[in-house]
């Protein structure tokens, strides 16, 4: 079983939580638009709607997983 490391950043003023996986890499979560957006490089890559479909827990460890796999390459660039 992998270990996977990350910042968590709670701004509750904007209703946001930021998981920073890598200083290149950072998932979003906004609870007042009901968004989660993939950061890289200080642009959104990846922007979806949580609307219709609730974010569930094992949803939010997937898309952790696979971020902290993407900073694994990441790091070969640093």
């Amino acid at each position: 079983m992998n270990n996977y490391n990350y910042e968590t950043v709670f701004d509750t003023a904007h209703r946001t939580m930021t998981f920073i996986i890598h200083p290149r890499l950072q998932i979003v979560v906004n609870f007042a638009n009901s968004e989660i957006s993939v950061v890289k490089d200080g642009s959104v890559a990846v922007k979806e709607s949580l609307d219709n479909e609730p974010l569930s827990l094992d949803d939010m460890e997937l898309i952790l997983k696979q971020a902290c796999e993407a900073a694994d390459k990441l790091k070969k660039f640093d």
